[in-house]
């Protein structure tokens, strides 16, 4: 049984209808004559009444069809295109979930297990070279018991926001674990790596830290190691740290690096 037939329909089976009864009145009215007849009593009336009982039906139901089969195809391609939003949003949505699963939500930073990731990936090259620099903020308890948490989380971010400008593209850094953050350097030499520790140990000391009017004393001691690739990721981690504790017990807001005699730094 037709659905509620659409005002376009009607007009068209309308149209169709009469078109048919106009055609078949002008055969009747043409041939007829030619063959010896006249065109007028019953035979006449048939020729109006076929196309209204035949034609108007038909020409409905034919129209109405088409007419629903368009608007199955309009629904599916909308459908479609829905469909397709939805692959779109929902890929758009893992990608911001697993960039979200790998970085640290305080500082922007990758966090411990994606950065260590990162680190063990760099252990497995056949060639080339890695630094790995261990950053720990300075009497970081100190500043977080004078000055509340909320400036402790600022003076986090601020460390983070100056090994991003610090290091630009030459490396990646994370936080590893409250004020401790790390940064592993693919192919970087001493030199590099020294001059990159110095930047960042600099701008954090100079980025003038304060709170209602209160200067925040905020400095950090960096470890650093360097290996050549392929190496053991946990053994350059475990001199990174004992370079970075060196750092700390010589009096911390310095750099402190593998193989020297003494501590190489630079302290304000």
């Amino acid at each position: 049984m037709m659905s509620s037939i659409s005002r376009k329909t009607a007009i068209k089976s309308l149209i169709a209808t009469v078109a048919s009864v106009v055609i078949s009145v002008s055969i009747v009215l043409l041939l007829v004559p030619i063959l010896g007849g006249h065109p007028d009593g019953p035979g006449f009336w048939m020729s109006v009444l076929c196309p209204l009982v035949i034609a108007g039906p038909a020409s409905t139901w034919q129209f109405h069809q088409q007419e629903q089969i368009a608007r199955a195809r309009d629904e599916l391609a909308s459908t479609h295109r829905a469909l397709d939003r939805a692959h779109r949003e929902l890929a758009d949505l893992h990608t911001a979930l697993s960039e979200r699963a790998r970085t640290d939500a305080l500082t922007g930073g990758l966090n411990r297990e994606a950065l260590l990731g990162v680190l063990a990936q760099h252990s497995h090259a056949e060639s080339g070279t890695c630094a790995l620099l261990l950053v720990d903020a300075d009497h970081f308890k100190r500043v977080n018991d004078r000055f509340g948490h909320l400036v402790g989380d600022e003076a986090l971010r601020l460390i983070g926001r100056a090994m991003a400008v610090c290091l630009g593209n030459r490396g990646i850094w994370g936080r590893i674990g409250g004020e401790e953050f790390a940064i592993v350097l693919p192919g970087a030499d001493s030199v590099s790596a020294l001059d990159i520790a110095e930047k960042l140990r600099l701008a954090v000391f100079e980025a003038g830290l304060t709170h209602q009017g209160l200067a925040v004393p905020l400095s950090v001691s960096i470890g650093i190691a360097l290996r050549r690739s392929p190496f053991d990721a946990t053994d350059l981690f475990r001199i990174a740290d004992a370079n970075l504790y060196r750092a700390k017990n010589d009096g911390r807001n310095r750099i402190a690096v593998e193989g020297a005699p003494d501590l190489r730094y630079r302290s304000e």
